[in-house]
């Protein structure tokens, strides 16, 4: 039996990433209104679902083909480097980039100021992300 494309796109979602709960939102927009147990409960039924479980796995295996380069593989690398350094240099700068990579550094100031003291030009650019159906991406 062929997914219907509602089941597809909440495959596509877990398989994405997304917990349970949001790729139903996600595959089944008017579910955004309903109250959360509500969500969790359909999202679970169609996680049973055995079709939908194998897209799934089915989706999450061929992602995992064409990903180059995890944050997993990175860490793991880094975790290398510490444990068998070729040099102590090796330690501090896989130590400092796995404090990078996990948001333990202090935020950076980004002086926007010319050498004059005038503010220089600066240019922001707003990106909407929207899904396939038009709402956003981030409303839940």
């Amino acid at each position: 039996m062929k997914l219907t494309p509602k089941q597809e796109k909440f495959a596509q979602c877990v398989a994405d990433g997304n917990n349970q709960a949001e790729a139903y939102r996600l595959a089944y927009p008017k579910a955004r209104n309903w109250k959360p147990e509500t969500v969790w409960s359909n999202a679970s039924n169609l996680m049973s679902n055995t079709q939908v479980l194998a897209r799934v796995e089915e989706l999450k295996a061929a992602l995992a083909e064409k990903r180059l380069w995890t944050r997993e593989d990175s860490v793991r690398e880094l975790k290398r480097v510490v444990a068998d350094p070729d040099k102590a240099a090796d330690i501090i700068a896989a130590v400092k980039e796995l404090n990078a990579m996990h948001g333990f550094n202090s935020p950076q100031k980004i002086d926007f100021t010319n050498s004059d003291g005038s503010l220089a030009p600066t240019r922001i650019e707003i990106v909407c992300l929207t899904d396939d159906d038009g709402t956003d991406s981030d409303s839940a």
